[in-house]
């Protein structure tokens, strides 16, 4: 997991809490915004000032804030610390838990395609009623009569 956007997290628990701030907790939170790059924290703040979470946990593959399916590549990209990475939509750092950094991604089942039913090229019989012969191919004859023999 990304060191970085674990330090984010930690810092986003302790920047948005409820209860009034500690001394531990302030010193805490300058010792952890001296390890985030200036860019990185530039980001968090804009999110942080208008009390939102700036990180999103990415569960079963979905953006923990804005509930929207994380990209494949940005999903294989998680698994790997070497980069943070960001919510296409929603713009948040990403933060991949742990129980699902360990779990293999899972791909999303392909659509099986659909094929259509080919008519059979048998002689059919109709009663009083018009017909439409799809022949082999691709030519539409109709029948209309009584007692239409039809060869398809």
């Amino acid at each position: 997991m990304n060191k970085i956007t674990e330090i984010l997290f930690r810092l986003q628990t302790l920047q948005l809490r409820i209860e009034p701030m500690t001394l531990d907790a302030e010193s805490e939170i300058l010792k952890l915004r001296a390890e985030i790059p200036e860019k990185m924290l530039e980001r968090f703040d804009r999110f942080i000032v208008r009390g939102k979470k700036a990180v999103a946990r990415v569960r079963h593959g979905v953006c923990g804030e804005c509930h929207l399916r994380v990209t494949l590549g940005t999903l294989v990209g998680l698994a790997h610390p070497a980069e943070t990475h960001l919510c296409d939509n929603c713009g948040r750092y990403l933060h991949l838990s742990e129980t699902e950094s360990e779990a293999p991604i899972a791909l999303p089942p392909l659509p099986m395609p659909q094929l259509a039913a080919k008519k059979s090229r048998k002689t059919s019989l109709t009663h009083g009623y018009a017909i439409d012969i799809r022949l082999a191919n691709g030519r539409v004859k109709t029948a209309k009569s009584a007692l239409t023999r039809a060869s398809g």
